[in-house]
């Protein structure tokens, strides 16, 4: 069995942890960082394919802006209720972005994992994570087994960012989420002549509180898919490529014909397991980092792989790293707790089909009620006033839109 050392270990080549070693070598390059990942880049991942502003803002961090240069900005987003009713607003601005984009994961994550390795990290790809021991006092050791055989790495620190059903995870003892705290999902892609101009998010009732989206990838092509909780999901009969041609169908677009249809896993930020765990931290899906509202996770994964990095590459070289993620769990809830939160209370109210038309239908009215709902979906904002806005119906003070059943205030 061949052996190694190095200082930082990042488990899984995504973009959490693809962002994660571009910070580390910026942060200390003469700290030593290996990116492990089980598959061979360019591949297939699962997923809306959508790139926020917070993305986009990452990206500028790390300067790997080159990756969507060229690429079709998308500034503005439809939300569309059950009822069909509908309101379009801009994008929201995170750092100097305001704008996003729709990249295939193939092509993104081959992208900033190339960036990764041009920063001076070791790419070990085709290489799948079998053992971890985690030491009191020394490295963690690591082994897996790949295309050249096994081997064992020794890590004064780990980033784990290998997936919703991280190893790593699995491997420290800590549990993945419950399905009252997962989604499951299905993407696909379809083609029309003329395209597709915002990227749509549609509440409709068979799927409520999750949604289905159209997410324009050029002039032809876009990503289109659905998502709905575990829970529900497992309540209801249809499988995931019915609901996936039923929203096709429900939302006018029947003459699409999806192609390379794939089903995936989101462990919701609802319940985000501890992050750190002495010289290993959890990042991106691995540690349950995605927005409960939106499906949104890949802003969230970057911001945590380059925030985990920093910390430890820093302690790494001061010669203080039996805690190198010290601080690390507390400074992620603290930046995007309320968010998460928000966005939880969100999807909550959206679970009625009659709130989610009121919601769309006020926000017509006022756009500031627009600006707060696409903060919550693909920016971070932390306002709901879809709360107060459904006392105001109870109550009957709004003029203009249909009075829905009673609730309680």
């Amino acid at each position: 069995m061949m052996t190694r050392a190095c200082d930082l270990l990042v488990v899984g080549g995504g973009p959490a942890g693809a962002a994660a070693a571009i910070a580390a070598r910026r942060a200390a390059p003469e700290l030593s960082t290996v990116v492990l990942d089980r598959q061979k880049f360019p591949r297939d991942k699962a997923c809306g394919d959508g790139l926020g502003p917070g993305v986009v803002a990452r990206l500028a961090d790390l300067d790997a802006t080159g990756i969507v240069r060229g690429r079709r900005p998308v500034e503005r987003l439809k939300i569309v209720a059950p009822s069909g009713a509908e309101v379009v607003g801009d994008l929201p601005a995170i750092g100097r972005s305001a704008r996003g984009y729709v990249v295939p994961r193939s092509e993104f994550d081959r992208d900033l994992l190339a960036h990764a390795r041009d920063a001076g990290a070791e790419v070990l790809t085709e290489s799948r994570l079998e053992g971890l021991a985690s030491p009191e006092d020394g490295p963690v050791r690591v082994t897996s087994s790949g295309s050249n055989g096994s081997e064992s790495i020794e890590a004064r620190a780990v980033i784990a960012a290998d997936g919703a059903r991280s190893d790593v995870r699995r491997l420290l003892g800590v549990a993945y989420n419950d399905p009252a705290h997962t989604g499951v999902a299905i993407r696909a892609y379809v083609e029309r002549p003329g395209g597709f101009e915002h990227m749509a998010f549609y509440f409709k009732r068979e799927l409520l509180p999750a949604y289905g989206w159209i997410f324009p990838i050029d002039e032809q092509g876009a990503n289109v898919g659905v998502m709905i909780d575990a829970a529900r999901f497992q309540r209801q009969e249809r499988s995931l490529p019915e609901l996936l041609r039923g929203f096709l169908q429900s939302s006018g677009h029947a003459d699409l014909e999806p192609k390379r249809s794939r089903a995936y896993m989101l462990p919701f930020a609802s319940e985000i397991p501890p992050l750190a765990h002495g010289r290993v931290a959890l990042a991106g899906d691995a540690g349950s980092m995605i927005n409960p509202f939106s499906g949104e996770g890949i802003a969230y994964g970057m911001a945590a792989g380059m925030e985990a990095a920093t910390r430890a590459a820093r302690a790494l070289r001061s010669g203080t790293g039996k805690q190198p993620f010290q601080g690390y769990d507390a400074w992620f809830r603290q930046r995007f707790g309320e968010h998460f939160r928000a966005s939880a209370r969100a999807k909550r109210l959206a679970q009625q089909a009659w709130i989610a038309d009121f919601g769309v239908r006020a926000a017509r009215r006022r756009p500031e009620f627009v600006r707060e709902g696409i903060e919550l979906l693909v920016g971070e904002g932390t306002v709901l006033s879809w709360r107060s806005l459904a006392r105001l119906l109870v109550h009957g003070r709004t003029q203009g839109i249909p009075r829905g059943p009673r609730i309680a205030a």
